[in-house]
Formats: structure tokens, sequence, C-alpha cells
């Protein structure tokens, strides 16, 4: 069964979990709602599916898989529990830190930090508090890179809101929301789809996956190597307005952890 994956806070699990509770809402390969009685305990976490035999084969990951697809969950329900009303979620997708300008990894590893409901990554931990001195600026500085960056993957030359043409009112409102870009034809539009970002996103969602899928440069999972229908896919997934396809939901959190290595790989065998 194809499933549909965006990046709305109404597929992330609620804020509070309650002891026995299972950690998701939704089953790691088909993403089906779960049912609560079929379940696995790592660790002190329970996992639910749909079926025994998604348990069974959640069962036969090993312990990293198993733990990195706890730990994306995790990090979803802190991005969901942030005081904001940021309701879409995307990865940090610069490779530079917003503060030195330097590689993430330049200084071994990167530091994540979720501020005003977005993800930001810095090259070290010394680096966030430069950020939130002067968050406006500094968001600034990043969202202009971004909007270059995604720019090129946007798929509709249309606003989001209205439907009319971009360039009907002289030159279109481009603006990042969520570390994702959208655009509308003016900043009415704009305040339109900020009050009420939800249904406009699953809309682009739908523009991204029918346009990009036909142009889908592999068959196998980026992550998991294995064929996109092997494990009830293909998942799709919405990384900055780009089309990720996976072989089951299991595969998420590896790409929101990196993703511009999905990315390269995307990117390689289109030039093939």
């Amino acid at each position: 069964m194809i499933t549909i994956t965006t990046l709305l806070s109404t597929l992330i699990m609620t804020s509070v979990l309650f002891a026995g509770e299972p950690i998701n809402t939704v089953c790691p390969f088909t993403g089906n709602p779960v049912n609560s009685e079929v379940t696995t305990t790592v660790g002190e976490v329970d996992v639910a599916f749909c079926c025994g035999g998604c348990k069974g084969g959640f069962e036969k990951w090993d312990n990293e898989k198993q733990m990195s697809y706890i730990n994306g969950l995790k990090s979803e329900k802190k991005i969901a529990d942030a005081k904001s009303v940021v309701l879409v979620h995307t990865p940090y997708l610069l490779d530079i830190c917003p503060i030195s300008g330097s590689k993430l990894d330049s200084k071994d590893k990167a530091v994540t930090e979720i501020i005003d409901g977005r993800e930001i990554r810095f090259c070290c931990a010394g680096c966030v508090p430069y950020f939130n001195k002067d968050k406006e600026a500094k968001f600034k500085e990043i969202d202009a890179k971004m909007i270059a960056q995604q720019l090129p993957f946007y798929p509709i030359d249309t606003c989001i809101v209205s439907g009319e043409p971009l360039d009907k009112k002289g030159g279109s409102a481009d603006f990042i929301y969520g570390n994702r870009l959208f655009r509308t034809c003016c900043n009415d539009c704009k305040a339109e789809f900020l009050a009420d970002p939800v249904n406009y996103v699953a809309e682009l969602d739908e523009e991204i996956i029918k346009l990009q899928k036909k142009s889908y440069p592999i068959t196998t999972c980026v992550v998991g190597k294995g064929p996109l229908d092997g494990m009830g896919g293909p998942d799709y997934m919405i990384v900055g307005n780009r089309l990720v396809q996976l072989c089951c939901a299991g595969c998420r959190p590896k790409v929101l952890s990196d993703p511009l290595s999905a990315f390269a790989l995307i990117d390689e065998a289109s030039k093939e």
C-alpha cells in the first residue's frame, strides 16, 4: 500500500506519553493506525504496530535501527512540545553553521537545537548563544539561503493560497516556514497561509509527489537499500520540497538526521 508521508504535526504523537502507552500512533511499516495491543518493548519504550506481521518485521531489525526509529519519534515529540505555532517541521538543510559559517562537521559533530519551533544545527555548542542573541537577524540570513536552496525544486508557479499566478501582483512572496519554502502571490495570501497552513501544506505535498515521482531516479530505498515496495512502500516523504522515497516509515528517522546524504544519493543517481 502506498503511504504519503508529510511532516505535519498532525502525524506526530500526542505530547504526553503515559506509562505503558506506545510511543507511536502509526505503524512504522505501513503508516496505518496502530493496534495498541500489538506491541513490542525496546528498553523502556513500547512500539505498536497495525498487525503481527509488522511487529515481526520490526523485531528482526537490529538494535541500532530500532533505536534510530525510536529516537526519531522522540525528536518529533520534542518539536511538537516546543512553544511554537509552527506546524511544519523540516530538518535544517544547510551544511554550514549559521554563526561561524563553517561546515557543520568541522568540529567533529554538529549540535542541534530547536529554536522557535525550528531545527537549527551548529558546528559547536558555543555558537548557540550567539544565535539566540540576535534571532531575528540570524533567521533572516538562513531563510535567504534556504529560499535559494529550495527554489529549484518548488513544483508550482501559482499561489498556494489563491491559485493565481505568482507574478499576478508584481512578484511572489517567498518565505520560509518550518525550514521549508512556500510561495504566495502577495503578503495577504501569506498571512492567510500562516493563519492555517495545514491544508495548504498537504496540497503542496501532493504536487511535489506528482511532479517529482515522474523523474525519481532510484528504485531502492535511500536508507534500507532494498526495493521501494519491499516493506509495504513506497513511503513518500517530503523534505524541503523534495521527494524522498523509502521502503517504509521506519527509515524516516535516518533521513531526518542526515537529509543531505539522502539528497546526495538522489542527485548522483540523476546524473546517470
